[in-house]
């Protein structure tokens, strides 16, 4: 049941996979115009287990999410692309649109598994503002992510295991699941922007 509710605020929110602009803006519409870090980090009810709960801003931060939104809360290392770069947490605006951080960085969304503890979803733009996920179309089963924790410093291996393209509105790669994986998608193709990339990475 809370799985069913979940989904549907997420569909009822337009999580801006729908709002994410087809067009050289990058990943998001409205939200890339406004400073991601603008006024305190969104809050989140945890839920039941490790699902962080998007059908209420209110409630007490968890202890995981930096008082200060530009602390990165890991850093994301994919050595066949030759990325390394800071993951910062970001929530919705007051339209529901999903922010992302800016310049050269990774988003985690704040209302998806914590690392390590369902489904975390990261994405990033791929063609603006240094372009972190702009090959990330490249993966492919078997390659290797390294997240590295900022508060503990622990490594955290995983392997990629499925590449997939999405219409802009398959908000479904944002749900719950069982098990603990990544989920990390972004815009494409670069400069057109009306599919998105998604890669499923597990723990190695």
């Amino acid at each position: 049941m809370r799985r069913n509710l979940i989904a549907a605020a997420l569909v009822a929110t337009g999580l801006a996979l729908m709002g994410m602009a087809a067009s050289s803006m990058g990943m998001f519409s409205a939200p890339a115009a406004l400073p991601a870090q603008v006024g305190a980090p969104a809050r989140a009810v945890p839920m039941t287990g490790p699902q962080r709960d998007p059908t209420s801003l209110a409630g007490v931060q968890n202890a995981n999410v930096p008082a200060d939104p530009n602390t990165a809360v890991a850093t994301l290392i994919i050595p066949t692309l030759k990325v390394r770069a800071p993951i910062f947490e970001r929530g919705l605006d007051p339209k529901g649109n999903m922010l992302i951080a800016h310049g050269y960085a990774v988003t985690q969304f704040q209302y998806s598994a914590l690392i390590g503890a369902g489904n975390t979803v990261l994405y990033g733009h791929d063609d603006i503002e240094g372009s972190v996920f702009g090959r990330l179309q490249d993966l492919k089963p078997g390659d290797q992510i390294v997240i590295v924790l900022a508060r503990s410093g622990e490594s955290i291996v995983w392997r990629v295991t499925a590449r997939t393209i999405v219409a802009p509105t398959a908000v479904e790669i944002l749900n719950p699941t069982h098990d603990v994986r990544l989920t990390l998608f972004t815009c494409w193709p670069t400069w057109v922007d009306t599919k998105r990339v998604v890669i499923t990475a597990v723990q190695a």
